[in-house]
């Protein structure tokens, strides 16, 4: 059976590369876990590029056999290595949100609904921008000062369906 993990890497992986603020393209990365995870995977990736990431929190797969459902509470960090660590928010915010987590988000969101295969709960979710974090959340601390946004919803999967490939 799949799991949410391999489902959201094989949607992911559909996502376009994504532009910084000078016009540079980057691959997007995406991987799970916990805290230990993290840092693990932050700190094998020092000599190459790690970002932008979508990181998937560790959460719990409710799973239903008839019809074949998957149901989550997911938790997704968009993140972006900080450029302006010592910047006001709006600069972090026209430099960073604005050309590359932002946009990032609305593909994530627009892989969620076309996809054919995942189902965002009363189309609802939740959205929080958080610049220079350090991890005051469920991720306690990141190894790289991150510029994110912390993506929740609660997520319906139908592994058994086809997924669509998707226009964005």
């Amino acid at each position: 059976m799949s799991t949410t993990e391999d489902i959201l890497r094989e949607l992911f992986s559909q996502l376009p590369k994504v532009k910084d603020s000078n016009d540079n393209e980057f691959e997007v990365k995406f991987n799970w876990g916990n805290q230990d995870d993290l840092n693990l995977f932050l700190s094998q990736l020092k000599k190459t590029v790690k970002y932008p990431l979508i990181w998937l929190v560790d959460g719990t797969d409710n799973i239903t056999a008839i019809p074949s459902t998957i149901e989550r509470k997911i938790k997704l960090f968009v993140a972006k290595q900080s450029i302006h660590k010592t910047n006001t928010n709006p600069i972090v915010w026209d430099s960073e949100f604005k050309n590359t987590l932002n946009p990032l988000l609305d593909n994530i969101v627009t892989a969620f609904t076309k996809c054919d295969l995942t189902f965002i709960k009363d189309d609802s979710y939740s959205v929080k921008r958080d610049a220079n974090y350090s991890g005051k959340d469920v991720i306690s601390t990141t190894i790289d000062p991150w510029n994110v946004i912390i993506f929740e919803c609660d997520l319906t999967i139908y592994p058994n369906k086809c997924m669509n490939k998707i226009k964005f």
